[in-house]
């Protein structure tokens, strides 16, 4: 796990869900079991070895406009570095600083993109990454069966953005429901260099392979009705982490996981949450708390740390990584959105999809959106 989970760290209490209940008044009752345990070294969980590192992060929580993007990554590493940031096994060929041409960005996205640089930073990376996702032999326990959506097989993820979103995302719905999304793919990369020289050095990294990248944008419609079913969007991004967090468990539950995940919010306890995505695992919490949130998960051979941090991106390269690729698909999905619109409303500003932004944009573009006979649950959240 991180370093807050080190041998040196003092052990925690640790608290084993053993039932949980619903009660009339909509609030959960909780029978817990805790004892005091040896928290086990980073790099080995229960003695099992511990190589598959993971993080899940996403981008566009917040916005008026566009899509939410939930993206989860998986590394295979060393033992001896397994509990490692990453950044120092990768440093040969990553830095957290866009300023060395040699190696590619990876960190918080929101420090790697804006609007003056665009997405150059961001895109050579995410490019790269997935480029470089390792293809395994026919035999190989990470087969694309137990690696669904991730382009394992095809290296060449630069083309399009249609054949980029073939490559590594699950959309909920038909793109063609929405009409700047009919017909309008358009070539990538926009603003990258040489992504496949990058990727080669990603390939030949000693430090950690990197084993694929899943990403599930949530379009406005369904992000709409998923916030209505569930009640809140902090529900609906809990459901996609949710989505990633099986996959892994899926993927490599058997080989043993460690999964870095950015906090959601306010939220301290994800005890009940992991229950319902798990059902029928042994969820134990290590920590509970306004800086991270920290849970072993067991069912059978299958064995999962998973943190929630505050400020993960900052923490754990995989998070970082994980907030690149959301970070640029939304963007991809945005210039879509705005090349469309723009054509269709002469002099018409571009939006980011952000609160106050968004109000100008819906403003100017009210008289073609009542033409066009545009839905607003296609287009404004409702949350």
């Amino acid at each position: 796990m991180g370093r807050s989970c080190c041998p040196n760290t003092p052990t925690p209490p640790r608290a084993t869900i053993l039932s949980a209940s619903g009660r009339e008044d909509g609030t959960f009752c909780f029978l817990y079991q805790v004892e005091r345990v040896t928290v086990p070294g980073t790099a080995s969980q229960e003695g099992g070895t511990v190589a598959v590192v993971a993080g899940i992060d996403e981008a566009g929580y917040g916005p008026l406009l566009g899509p939410l993007v939930v993206s989860g990554v998986a590394f295979e590493v060393p033992d001896e570095a397994a509990g490692e940031d990453l950044w120092t096994p990768l440093a040969d060929v990553v830095a957290r600083s866009p300023r060395d041409p040699a190696r590619l960005p990876v960190d918080d996205s929101k420090r790697l993109f804006d609007h003056t640089r665009g997405v150059r930073h961001i895109e050579r990376t995410a490019l790269a990454f997935a480029a470089a996702a390792h293809r395994p032999a026919r035999n190989d326990e990470a087969s694309p069966k137990s690696l669904p959506h991730c382009d394992i097989q095809r290296p060449n993820v630069t083309g399009t953005f249609g054949g980029l979103l073939d490559a590594i995302a699950e959309i909920g719905e038909r793109l063609d429901g929405y009409p700047w999304h009919q017909g309008g793919d358009f070539p990538i990369p926009l603003a990258a260099g040489d992504v496949a020289a990058d990727a080669e050095r990603l390939r030949h990294a000693a430090g950690a392979r990197f084993l694929g990248v899943r990403c599930l944008p949530v379009l406005v419609g369904e992000y709409n009705r998923l916030v209505e079913s569930h009640g809140t969007k902090s529900a609906t991004l809990f459901l996609k982490t949710a989505r990633l967090l099986s996959w892994l468990w899926t993927a490599w539950g058997e080989r043993g996981l460690i999964v870095h995940v950015d906090k959601h919010g306010g939220r301290n306890r994800y005890g009940l949450l992991l229950h319902q995505t798990l059902f029928g695992a042994r969820i134990r919490a290590l920590a509970e708390g306004a800086a991270e949130s920290i849970y072993q998960v067991s069912h059978g051979a299958r064995r999962m740390t998973v943190g929630f941090y505050e400020g993960g991106d900052a923490r754990h390269l995989p998070v970082a990584l994980a907030s690149i690729f959301s970070k640029y698909l939304r963007e991809l999905f945005m210039h879509g959105f705005n090349a469309w619109w723009c054509q269709r409303v002469p002099g018409l500003r571009p939006t980011a999809g952000y609160a106050t932004d968004a109000r100008r944009w819906l403003a100017d573009t009210a008289p073609a959106r009542a033409a066009l006979r545009i839905p607003d649950r296609l287009l404004i959240r409702i949350a």
